[in-house]
């Protein structure tokens, strides 16, 4: 099961799990035309997105108030046993989500297809 910052998710799933590269690189050319390519190792900053299909609005709300007050401070994200310290992905939206039904004097009663972008730090 996921549990961010304390907060257990478990319909949710970790989408970008697979097919990261902890690796990152620069190529340039020299004025002679000789190409100087460069190799490090990213520090941190991986990409973590979790999706579920479909979530109560009270969870939505948690979650949401989470993102909407953490700033720039890290917190921790188990997802099955693995830990990793993360923050909200501001360069995006860091959550969103869809109403399942929207009316026009109520609030909805279940929030659709909600992905939570993170980033380790």
């Amino acid at each position: 099961m996921i549990h961010l910052d304390g907060i257990p998710l478990p319909q949710f799933v970790w989408l970008n799990r697979f097919g990261y590269s902890s690796f990152v690189s620069r190529a340039e050319y020299s004025l002679d035309g000789s190409q100087h390519i460069e190799v490090a190792s990213k520090q941190a900053g991986k990409p973590v997105v979790l999706y579920s299909d479909a979530e109560a609005l009270s969870e939505f709300e948690t979650l949401e108030t989470h993102a909407n007050t953490a700033g720039a401070n890290s917190f921790n994200l188990n997802i099955n046993g693995t830990e990793l310290t993360v923050m909200w992905d501001y360069s995006s939206q860091p959550i969103s989500g869809v109403p399942t039904i929207n009316y026009s004097d109520d609030d909805p009663e279940q929030i659709d297809a909600i992905t939570l972008k993170l980033i380790t730090v």
